[in-house]
């Protein structure tokens, strides 16, 4: 009894050997690729905020390359390691340089935004303070009044970019205006 329970034991390993093996090694696979995507997407990052940054095309490091620019719109793909511990990363960036209108949407506005706001409402009789509250008064408040679009984010969502003065896109932390 012994003789037949030893080999079917064997039998039972050895088919299941391969299996074994392959658990085995699993975490050390799985942590290669999780470094090696690090590495690519710690690349890929870099290049990215470099284009941003000096408004040019960096150097592309071996294991990236950049795809051309579609609508002002670059993406940068990095690959570390090979085979079966390879990983890639992309990333997407531009450079506001390339693109004509400055990112801004092509928007010109009639006048300069305030370097500074007053915790103020602008008056009704000057909704932007444009028309001689703000000469009047910002010394005094400690910056320009907010005009009644900027007040509060229910009166910038509901604003009319078209309609403003200056530039108040994103006043506040409240956004890019979807009709910016």
């Amino acid at each position: 009894m012994n003789l037949i329970s030893t080999l079917v034991t064997l039998s039972i390993a050895g088919a299941t050997a391969p299996a074994i093996s392959r658990m085995a090694v699993t975490p050390y696979i799985a942590q290669k690729q999780s470094e090696n995507f690090s590495q690519a997407e710690s690349l890929a990052v870099t290049i990215a905020a470099q284009a941003e940054a000096t408004s040019s095309l960096p150097t592309i490091a071996n294991g990236c390359s950049v795809t051309p620019p579609v609508d002002s719109v670059y993406q940068v793909t990095c690959i570390e390691g090979s085979g079966e511990y390879s990983a890639s990363a992309k990333r997407s960036f531009r450079i506001l340089d390339e693109i004509d209108d400055g990112g801004t949407g092509a928007r010109v506005f009639a006048q300069e935004t305030p370097d500074k706001f007053s915790a103020h409402q602008c008056p009704t009789y000057d909704t932007w303070g444009l028309d001689g509250y703000n000469d009047q008064w910002a010394h005094q408040l400690g910056g320009a009044c907010k005009p009644q679009a900027a007040w509060n984010r229910n009166a910038y969502l509901a604003s009319d970019p078209d309609a403003w003065l200056y530039d108040i896109n994103n006043i506040n932390g409240w956004g890019h205006h979807e009709g910016y």
